[in-house]
């Protein structure tokens, strides 16, 4: 909301209201949750246990305290002299001559100092005002990730390694752009067809091994130009979908689908699946894994998606391509319970069976979950798998 002086019109902006409705009806009963959470253990008296979920509850509580504070006090000041931060704590100032720009995610606008020397300034989205805000700053200064991509789109025209004229760049980049859109997009449809309907199994299961590889031969053919990390302020075109999000479609495929009987040996074919594909990976990322604005991003997205494609195409081509005759136990079941989060898991409680000589929890389809009560007899299938290494399931 604009405030008037006699020199000049200051804009100042909160939280916005539905937001504080929402927290000021949210947040303190979590409070009061919180102070007696510690009380409602103790009826066998004070132990280090409960002394220490007491610390945890009341730290909170004083947490939510504070950021109920600081929706009602915090505000946003813009005027032609400076940007201001008002807080419960904290004050920021930050005059207009001193923005260099500023950049903005899905969730917040950061405004960006010319120097150390000056505060930056994060706006969030919950802000009253905040398509005001943006637009307000787009007027007077840069998006600094559209100006880096058009630095970043100079150099590609520039550098004669990617090609002998500006227009054979222009025609790579283009290409380059394509087969990662391409590629990224037969990503996500490959996941979302593993993960929600896998049918044919092994055709999709195939699909998901094959695009990460896929992606990485593309990275080679065209080396400097794509990169595997996505960066929002970055020309280059990225597969970081092609790369990563197969490989955790199949990953959670394979530990909802299959159990094995020993893990050690998986770990150490998964690890030499992992630093073989993070190996190719970092090879074709290396100009970007050089750049000291873009290593740790580059090297950290090589890490997580050799890590999760290792372990997940190692289990998948022992279990999923394991055509021997398995060996068929009968186990008894002790109990059941399902396991609620962002995926449901359902585990039965068995007896004892071959090489297992305790009780254990293991996974099963929701359909044999449904049709199996406690004492009742089931079929534990023990394969040796395609890798040799012993893997099993049950059902009915």
């Amino acid at each position: 909301m604009p405030l008037s002086t006699a020199t000049t019109t200051e804009y100042s902006y909160g939280t916005a209201k539905g937001w504080r409705i929402f927290l000021y009806l949210l947040v303190p009963p979590l409070i009061v949750v919180m102070l007696i959470l510690p009380f409602l253990m103790t009826e066998e008296g004070w132990n280090g246990i409960t002394i220490g979920f007491g610390i945890l509850g009341w730290g909170l509580a004083l947490f939510f305290v504070y950021g109920l504070v600081e929706t009602y006090k915090a505000r946003h000041i813009f005027s032609e002299q400076s940007i201001r931060y008002k807080g419960a704590l904290r004050r920021k100032e930050l005059p207009l001559e001193a923005v260099r720009g500023y950049r903005a995610d899905d969730k917040y606008t950061y405004i960006v100092p010319v120097s150390n020397a000056y505060p930056s300034i994060r706006i969030g989205y919950t802000s009253e005002g905040y398509k005001e805000i943006q637009l307000w700053l787009a007027e007077r200064f840069p998006n600094l990730d559209v100006q880096q991509q058009e630095l970043e789109a100079q150099e590609i025209l520039q550098d004669e390694t990617l090609g002998r004229s500006v227009p054979e760049r222009e025609e790579k980049l283009a290409q380059a752009r394509q087969v990662a859109r391409v590629l990224n997009t037969l990503a996500w449809a490959v996941a979302a067809w593993l993960f929600f309907y896998p049918k044919p199994y092994d055709v999709a299961v195939q699909a998901s091994l094959g695009l990460p590889p896929v992606a990485a031969l593309a990275l080679l053919w065209y080396q400097g130009l794509l990169r595997a990390d996505e960066r929002k302020d970055s020309a280059y075109p990225a597969l970081g979908s092609a790369l990563f999000i197969p490989a955790v479609a199949l990953m959670l495929r394979v530990l909802l689908d299959f159990e094995l009987l020993d893990y050690s040996a998986a770990w150490q074919l998964a690890a030499a699946v992992a630093v073989l594909f993070g190996g190719v990976l970092a090879y074709g990322n290396r100009r970007f894994i050089k750049l000291p604005a873009s290593r740790w991003g580059a090297v950290a997205t090589v890490f997580f998606c050799a890590l999760v494609y290792g372990y997940s195409a190692v289990v998948a081509i022992n279990c999923v391509f394991d055509e021997a005759t398995p060996r068929v136990y009968a186990a008894n079941v002790i109990s059941k319970h399902i396991s609620s989060g962002k995926t449901t898991t359902y585990y039965l409680k068995v007896g004892a069976w071959g090489p297992r000589t305790a009780p254990e929890d293991v996974t099963v389809t929701e359909e044999t979950y449904d049709q199996t009560m406690p004492g009742d007899s089931v079929r534990v299938y023990q394969f040796p798998g395609r890798l040799a290494m012993p893997w099993f399931t049950v059902s009915e």
